[in-house]
């Protein structure tokens, strides 16, 4: 019976062995045969051409001060274009915010409600229109009867011109539901104003420009005026300093900052940059800022480079988009993106005689198992990648064709495995 028993073991054992070697064989016949040449395909891609910089925001600001003591209700919002005399905020004491906040939950209402009249006066145009002609033409009736002496004909067409001017206020009239809507709206305005009167300091803009709570203290040393004085060490000084991240209500403190003004659309980004990496940021090229706390994209141009301090460069970059995503922002830290490419992308180390010059350099293709040595011209680069394409004229590269990562003495016609 054992023997029975070790012969069903062995066969067992056997079929596995055969599987396994059916399995891993292939395998470890390449790694033991296999030149060890690594390859990959051509795919799309993108690379940027970028330096790392941290830098301050300087901008012509305005400070807002408060007018009274109390809690301060934020009647702009943060980053808002407004124009002059526009209010932004409003002080409220002796009363509690809530009203307030019910004051302009019923402006609104009573907005929403006179533009929804509008709108109902528009679409019943067409009615109004026919109404008024019913009118016109009752009128000269009316005339008629008049010179005819038709008392009772007259009487009934002045019936008739009432019932149509009745039907046309109720459209829009000071009769109509939503007239009637509207003036019930003023009322309970009217009611809470007077709980407010009084009490409530309105905060107004002496002009235009872009409105920000984040009060930092910057506000007047860093200026335009301030780039072409700026030294390394002072905007090492400039720290960010804690602001208030909640701008609906806040303590507001008469004769303190409650907010501050934009002015002027052109603002500035000012950093300092070693000596070498500033060689790059020459005046007047385009450079594309990207912020990286917000991923928040800007287009610059370099308006300014200062003479060499302490081995470094000031540098001021001048920017009119995306202000109202950066207003309450000082310092930062940022990506400049000095150059960007897409294409077919391939690892800086897979190409060969590269001249920077002539942008071109040398790509090993594998083609029917054999390598082949192609000239390619360079779209863009950095450190670690490559945007390639072919050259001018010729068509020897294509998307999805298979390269050697690594070409290092890799000869023409080479079988590749």
């Amino acid at each position: 019976m054992k023997g029975v028993f070790k012969k069903q073991s062995v066969k067992i054992g056997t079929l596995i062995l055969v599987v396994f070697l059916l399995i891993y064989l292939p395998s470890l016949l390449f790694v033991m045969y296999s030149n060890g040449i690594k390859t990959d395909i051509l795919t799309i891609g993108n690379i940027e051409d970028i330096q790392n910089i941290d830098g301050v925001f300087v901008r012509n600001e305005e400070i807002i001060i408060s007018p009274e003591t109390g809690n301060c209700v934020m009647d702009a919002l943060e980053g808002e274009k407004v124009p002059a005399f526009y209010r932004i905020a409003t002080v409220v004491k002796n009363v509690p915010v809530s009203t307030y906040e019910e004051l302009k939950k019923k402006e609104l209402e009573i907005s929403r409600a006179q533009n929804a009249q509008k709108e109902n006066i528009t679409t019943f145009s067409s009615d109004i229109r026919k109404l008024d002609t019913e009118i016109i033409e009752k009128v000269k009736n009316l005339a008629e009867q008049s010179i005819r002496g038709s008392l009772v004909e007259s009487r009934d067409t002045i019936t008739n011109i009432d019932n149509i001017v009745y039907r046309k206020s109720d459209i829009f009239g000071d009769g109509s539901k939503s007239a009637e809507y509207i003036k019930k709206l003023n009322s309970d305005k009217a009611t809470i104003q007077s709980k407010l009167n009084n009490n409530v300091k309105e905060i107004r803009t002496n002009s235009s420009g872009l409105i920000s709570y984040a009060i930092d203290g910057y506000e007047n040393i860093l200026t335009p005026e301030f780039i072409r004085n700026a030294t390394p060490k002072d905007l090492e000084k400039i720290t960010t300093k804690e602001t208030n991240g909640d701008f609906n209500v806040i303590d507001a403190q008469k004769g303190k900052p409650i907010a501050k003004l934009v002015k002027d659309l052109d603002n500035y980004l000012v950093t300092s940059v070693d000596e070498n990496a500033s060689k790059a940021l020459t005046i007047d090229r385009k450079v594309t800022i990207r912020i990286n706390d917000t991923g928040v994209s800007i287009d610059s141009v370099i308006a300014y480079s200062s003479n060499v301090i302490d081995g470094k460069r000031i540098v001021a970059f001048k920017f009119n988009t995306g202000l109202n995503e950066t207003v309450g922002l000082r310092r930062i830290n940022a990506d400049l993106i000095l150059s960007s490419s897409s294409g077919l992308k391939v690892p800086y180390s897979c190409l060969q005689n590269i001249d920077k010059k002539n942008k071109t350099a040398n790509i090993v293709l594998v083609k029917g198992s054999k390598a082949t040595i192609k000239k390619v011209s360079i779209v863009g680069m950095n450190d670690e990648a490559v945007i390639i394409d072919n050259i001018e004229g010729e068509n020897l590269i294509a998307l999805y064709n298979t390269y050697v990562l690594n070409p290092k003495n890799i000869q023409e016609e080479q079988i590749i495995n």
